[in-house]
């Protein structure tokens, strides 16, 4: 073989070992092991490199003679590396999904055939590092060093593996639903009126969930008859536990490509609902919409020791806001931690009073049979009995 071949021949060979790297350092299929891919590939390019430029020096020098070989050398080097490295990486990255496959297949073969020779450029040195654990990183939060809403952030990230998805979704009482026995009119009517995206679509009961309606598909349809929106609009639900964790549901709607999920407990009984614009409040905040109606503050500071409260504040909120501490793990809000402890369900319209160790409370609003509204009075040891004025002001 002459050498113009012989140059030629390693120049293509290491275009093809540059795109193939390129690819692999793309490829999630072999994340865990594309430093060894890559080992192996940059150190064939690199052969390729220098042997390609080799020949060709040896080439030149039977054809140029003097200082114009140095200047012819040093170009052709560049133009090696340019045109047979460089350029042919940023065409890989360019056209990667007509190439991945093809070029995975020759890194796999590649790798297979040239482990041998590589194995000692493979070895990983490992990096001292200095590990901290979830206290240290509460302790620097908690320091004064870090921005209110990083400091929320951080400490939604630390929980999200920990919060049962039974937290962070809409209750069953509150979930908007559409029912089989109901016609084409009725179903046009409750869309209008509540302006969600999806619903989930019953049988007989919201304990017999059959299909999730899809609006967006809803309203491209010529016609709204209900077997034509089931068979076109409507989805089949994806049912999950109420104990599973928000980071697990998290990945399954990744795989499965869902955005909505129902929840169910232990008997099969619709729990709520949650979707992934929940999810992303748990570790964001409160993300205010356009159409969002605006609501009160769940919790709201009146005085010192006075907080106007409403029943579907998260009991860890409170406990924060209060700095109190609220044992009872049965409960995930304000309003079931107060039905404990008042031990009946109360009627609709009425106005009580509840009086606990830490703390008195008015409950001025029932809907539904569910507590809205409550005046809480922190009881202070120092204090003793002075709350009757501010008693007799909350009842008027």
């Amino acid at each position: 073989m002459n050498l113009p071949i012989l140059i030629l021949f390693t120049f293509i060979l290491n275009i093809l070992f540059s795109m193939t790297s390129s690819i692999v350092s793309t490829n999630k299929e072999i994340e865990d092991e594309s430093y060894k891919y890559q080992a192996t590939l940059k150190w064939l390019s690199l052969c390729m490199e220098v042997f390609g430029t080799l020949m060709s020096v040896i080439y030149l020098q039977s054809l140029i003679h003097g200082p114009l070989l140095y200047v012819v050398v040093l170009l052709l080097v560049y133009a090696y590396i340019l045109l047979s490295d460089l350029l042919p990486r940023k065409f890989a990255n360019a056209h990667l999904d007509k190439f991945e496959k093809t070029f995975m297949s020759i890194a796999k073969g590649i790798q297979s055939l040239f482990t041998p020779f590589t194995f000692f450029l493979r070895f990983e040195v490992e990096k001292e590092q200095e590990d901290y654990s979830e206290e240290d990183i509460y302790e620097v939060i908690n320091g004064g060093g870090v921005e209110p809403s990083q400091k929320e952030f951080i400490e939604n990230l630390f929980e999200f593996d920990d919060t049962p998805v039974e937290e962070i979704c809409t209750h069953r009482s509150e979930v908007v639903c559409l029912y089989l026995n109901d016609d084409k009119e009725t179903w046009k009517k409750t869309i209008l009126e509540n302006r969600h995206t999806l619903y989930p679509v019953c049988d007989e009961d919201n304990d017999d969930v059959v299909g999730i309606l899809d609006t967006r598909d809803y309203f491209r349809l010529d016609s709204i008859e209900q077997d034509n929106v089931i068979n076109k609009a409507m989805d089949q639900p994806f049912f999950i536990s109420q104990n599973m964790k928000a980071d697990v549901l998290l990945k399954e709607m990744k795989i499965k490509k869902v955005y909505f999920a129902v929840l169910l407990d232990e008997y099969g009984g619709m729990t709520g609902i949650v979707t992934l614009h929940d999810i992303i409040e748990t570790l964001l905040g409160e993300i205010q919409e356009d159409d969002d109606i605006d609501e009160p503050d769940p919790i709201q500071q009146i005085d010192s020791d006075q907080f106007r409260i409403y029943g579907q504040a998260d009991i860890e909120d409170v406990e924060k806001a209060l700095g109190i501490s609220l044992e009872d793990e049965d409960c995930d809000t304000f309003g079931g931690y107060i039905l404990n402890h008042y031990g009946q369900i109360p009627d609709e319209g009425s106005h009580f009073k509840v009086s606990l160790d830490l703390m008195d409370v008015y409950v001025k609003e029932v809907k539904n049979h569910r507590i809205g509204q409550t005046i809480v009075q922190i009881k202070r040891k120092e204090e003793g009995n002075q709350h009757e004025s501010t008693e007799k002001r909350n009842r008027d």
